[in-house]
């Protein structure tokens, strides 16, 4: 009863004898230890639009009569740029540690002075956002203010508050107990959504690495971004991430910018909009635009514009997105109902969350809208792409029977083409043979005719012994010239019947070792006067050692043959040729090597092919029909040996045949 008495005689004593402001503001009673108690409309406030006024600004009483009254329990003075000061007086009725809690950790600069009943300042007080976490006065969350107060005094405190967010805060007395209980049963429930968002981060990030689908990227990329807002708006990441570096503090408005992002590109790869809905998807190109602008306003340091920004652009990219889902739910794509439920959740947490800032809705205790909007569209947003995994799954299986279904069928088409292309082969084939038995025959008969009347010419002309005949200069030119034509005709028909015996497989080698000095010699000889008419010197060098091999004389002889009369045609008048012979690491190299035009590398690639003619010409005007080095191929190839070109334009080329040396 006596202790009732002495709190009872201490109230009275600081009504009556507390100095008066010129406010008349009531006095904070700290008298219950039992609970926390919002002490918002027993403050006063001023804004400080130029945020230079000082302490001693404020004591001015020019100021101090601007003061007004807070009419709600919660401060709250939405998005500004400017600074606003608190004052309320408090007297201690009741022993006890108390505190003055601000109920927010998302405030970027804190000012806290206390005077005493004599306007004797006595602390002050400075932490927020822009400075470390260890000044703060207890390291925890939100904010804590001891306030030491003997009992039946009354201090009168000021306090500058100053945010580039939301500004919007509760203001409560009370025990350290209470605080520990509100805290723990927060942290509760945050630990419960920031658990559930880390298991939907984890899960979809195994998906993505599961799947490859860019789809889990971005949706995952979504959840990281809402996460990131929520965890720094409660000082989570501050508290336990970078305490030391609070200039990480001024970039969480740049993940509302991320989530406006990621959010459309998920949305653009969810309902594949660039491809059923095109001029939709242009309009959504704008929330990209807006999300990058507001990260780049954050950058350089328009923090207020760019949350003013975001929050227009969240609310109008959510409606537009809500519009989107139903119209892909009236075309029937069956995943669009639990898209709609996630937007249609999210929107109604925007809407919650923006008047909240706005100072038109109550402000909620333990979690905010957005955090429980964002809670229910995740987990929409996941039954969503669990039912779109559904579709894709029977889209697939329905492909695979129709895809089985048309195998079979293909199948059966294709075994009633193979029994007609049997066929049709079987008719071919025959024909051809056929064919090729009348070719053979035509072949035989064309060249056993030709040659008969052209032996007859040659036999008049060697019995005419034209060089010593009696006749006109011109008409011996004349018989001169039938003379050589029916050389080239036996030529020409020479090489037909080889390109035909090798086509038939008729080429009768009898190979035997001999000494290949004595074939190029031979060849060279019989070339001698050929080169003689345009005054081109054979010359032949054989090297030091054994230049057998086993070859076919006559067919030697032919390759040979094939490849001076070929030199000699490209050759110029007054130049040279050379047949080396040379022996080494037990092989033979036979060389034609002349200094004509040469070969282009493109014309090296085709020259032994049959009926190829070439780019360079004969130098004297000297026919050619292009089998003569498909031949000389065939012979050598024919005889165990290999032949290749070294040519380059203008320097002249060179044939080398190699064999196997004989000893």
């Amino acid at each position: 009863m006596i202790a009732h008495y002495k709190y009872l005689f201490g109230f009275l004593s600081i009504l009556v004898f507390s100095p008066l402001s010129s406010f008349c503001q009531t006095t904070v009673l700290l008298d219950d230890t039992s609970e926390l108690r919002d002490i918002g409309r027993q403050a006063y406030y001023f804004e400080d639009s130029t945020l230079e006024l000082s302490i001693e600004d404020i004591l001015d009483d020019a100021i101090r009569n601007q003061f007004q009254v807070n009419s709600q329990e919660t401060i709250n003075f939405s998005s500004t740029a400017s600074a606003y000061w608190l004052t309320f007086k408090a007297a201690k009725i009741k022993d006890g540690d108390f505190y003055l809690n601000l109920g927010s950790a998302y405030i970027d600069s804190i000012s806290l002075y206390e005077f005493d009943d004599k306007d004797n300042l006595i602390s002050t007080r400075h932490t927020g956002d822009d400075l470390p976490f260890s000044s703060r006065e207890i390291e925890v969350g939100n904010y804590l203010f001891s306030l030491d107060i003997e009992p039946n005094t009354t201090h009168v405190f000021y306090l500058r508050v100053k945010s580039d967010q939301p500004l919007f805060f509760p203001l409560r007395v009370g025990t350290l107990p209470n605080f520990v209980a509100y805290e723990h049963d927060l942290d509760f429930l945050q630990g419960i959504y920031f658990g559930f968002m880390l298991l939907i981060f984890l899960y979809n990030l195994f998906l993505y690495f599961s799947t490859r689908e860019r789809i889990y990227l971005y949706y995952i990329a979504y959840v990281f971004s809402i996460t990131w807002f929520m965890a720094s708006v409660f000082g989570y990441y501050f508290e336990y991430l970078w305490p030391n570096f609070p200039f990480l503090n001024q970039l969480v408005v740049a993940s509302s910018g991320l989530t406006m992002i990621t959010a459309t590109l998920f949305t653009q790869k969810f309902l594949n909009t660039k491809e059923t809905s095109p001029r939709m998807h242009k309009g959504s190109m704008l929330f990209l635009v807006i999300g990058f602008i507001v990260c780049l306003l954050v950058i350089f340091g328009l923090k207020i514009e760019g949350l003013k920004l975001s929050q227009g652009g969240l609310l109008i990219m959510a409606a537009y997105f809500l519009i989107l889902g139903i119209r892909f739910k009236l075309k029937g794509y069956r995943p669009a109902k639990y898209y709609l439920l996630a937007w249609g959740a999210l929107i109604i947490g925007i809407i919650f969350a923006i008047l909240e800032s706005l100072n038109l809705t109550f402000v909620m205790t333990y979690l905010n809208a957005m955090q429980i909007g964002s809670a229910l569209e995740v987990v929409f947003l996941s039954f969503a792409l669990g039912d779109r995994i559904n579709v894709y799954k029977k889209e697939k299986e329905d492909a695979q029977v129709e895809a089985l279904v048309s195998a079979k069928e293909n199948e059966r088409l294709i075994q009633e083409q193979n029994v007609l292309l049997e066929q049709k082969v079987k008719e071919r084939t025959t024909e051809l043979i056929q064919l090729n038995e009348q070719k053979d025959m035509l072949v035989d008969m064309v060249a056993h005719d030709l040659r008969t009347p052209l032996h007859q010419i040659k036999g008049i002309m060697w019995i005419l012994d034209v060089p010593k005949i009696e006749l006109p200069k011109e008409q011996k030119e004349y018989l001169s010239q039938i003379d050589n034509s029916v050389d080239r005709l036996s030529e020409m028909i020479g090489q037909i019947l080889n390109t035909h015996g090798m086509e038939v497989n008729q080429i009768n080698l009898k190979n035997e070792v001999i000494d290949l000095v004595d074939v190029v010699q031979y060849v060279a000889k019989s070339f001698q006067l050929t080169a003689d008419e345009k005054n081109i010197k054979v010359m032949v060098r054989a090297e030091k050692g054994n230049h057998y091999a086993k070859v076919d004389k006559n067919y030697m002889i032919q390759v040979l043959e094939n490849l001076l009369s070929n030199a000699i045609k490209f050759s110029e008048k007054g130049s040279h040729i050379m047949l080396h012979l040379n022996s080494k690491k037990g092989k033979t190299f036979i060389s034609v090597e002349d200094n004509g035009p040469g070969i282009s590398e493109q014309d090296q690639k085709k020259m032994f092919g049959r009926y190829q003619k070439l780019s360079a010409q004969p130098t004297a005007g000297e026919s050619s029909i292009g089998l003569g080095l498909s031949i000389v191929k065939k012979f050598v190839e024919a005889m165990n040996g290999t032949i290749h070109c070294e040519s380059e334009l203008g320097k002249g080329t060179q044939f080398i045949i190699t064999f196997n040396t004989e000893e």
